[in-house]
């Protein structure tokens, strides 16, 4: 008797823990996809950069890097990719400066040196974008300011440029159109072949967690408001990456407005094409903020 009633007893502490895991799942997935990715960034050698610090309305501190090619000139504002930080923006940032552009990189809230517990999965970063173009504007001495974003950073870049003219042009390199298809693997988990439904706690928590509406961070819904300021978009034929592949490229080349351009490189996978055509990507920016910012 008291055999049974011990087993009973353990297989309701069993059930009562997977419901209680199950419950909790979507909230541990939800933290660990908008969770701080925080790293000191290394100071890169060959390029000559001043630190800056700027504060984000809600009282982030921001942290960045200036690369001065010469005061007055145009400026263009560097926007990295998901969980990474502005040393991944350098090779940009040396092509530019090379050809007379000055540079700000800085570290997205969240990531980095910057503050910030969450990435904002682009509902707070078009803030952070648009402190960095004022502070670019006021460093340089220039009212011509671009923004080039990659990955998440491109994403974010469209939905700045959308709400503030005073961003003058748009590269978006590996842009997203949405997170739907990230926020919808908070409603699931894959368990072998058996995709098992979980409750729908992923999306407020994430939005608890950020401080924002994740789900209204959509460029496809607003890229077409950037117009008729210029905007270039590019991207690799073989991205690979789920939230951005080529056909969300095409959708939001569709929906922007003239003056606009898309070139699909053949090859390079996710935020590559620098990378396998160094010489023809960075042409084709040159020309296009030769003539954004003319």
């Amino acid at each position: 008797m008291g055999s049974n009633a011990d087993v009973r007893r353990a297989v309701a502490v069993i059930v009562i823990i997977a419901v209680l895991a199950w419950l909790l799942l979507p909230i541990v997935r939800a933290y660990s996809l908008v969770s701080a990715q925080h790293a000191t960034p290394a100071t890169p050698s060959g390029l000559a950069v001043a630190d800056v610090t700027f504060t984000e309305r809600d009282g982030t501190a921001i942290r960045a890097w200036l690369a001065l090619a010469r005061p007055g000139a145009p400026a263009v504002v560097l926007v990295h990719g998901f969980k990474t930080s502005r040393a991944e923006m350098v090779p940009w940032a040396r092509f530019l400066h090379d050809a007379g552009y000055n540079a700000l990189l800085f570290d997205l809230r969240g990531s980095g040196d910057s503050g910030g517990g969450t990435i904002g999965l682009g509902a707070t970063e078009p803030r952070d974008i648009v402190e960095a173009v004022q502070t670019a504007g006021e460093a340089f001495h220039t009212d011509k300011v671009a923004v080039l974003g990659i990955s998440l950073g491109a994403g974010a870049a469209i939905l700045a440029a959308a709400d503030d003219p005073r961003i003058a042009a748009v590269v978006a390199d590996s842009a997203w159109t949405d997170q739907d298809f990230q926020l919808a693997r908070l409603g699931f988990i894959d368990l072998g072949p058996v995709r098992l439904p979980l409750p729908p706690l992923g999306v407020p928590a994430a939005n608890l967690m950020v401080g924002a509406d994740v789900t209204k961070a959509r460029p496809l819904d607003v890229i077409a408001r950037i117009a008729p300021r210029p905007l270039l978009l590019i991207h690799s034929a073989d991205d690979g990456n789920a939230t951005t592949p080529l056909a969300g490229a095409q959708r939001l080349y569709a929906a922007a407005g003239e003056p606009k351009e898309l070139w699909i490189a053949p090859s390079g996978g996710h935020v590559g094409a620098i990378n396998s055509y160094p010489d023809e990507y960075r042409a084709r920016v040159l020309a296009f903020l030769d003539e954004a910012l003319k």
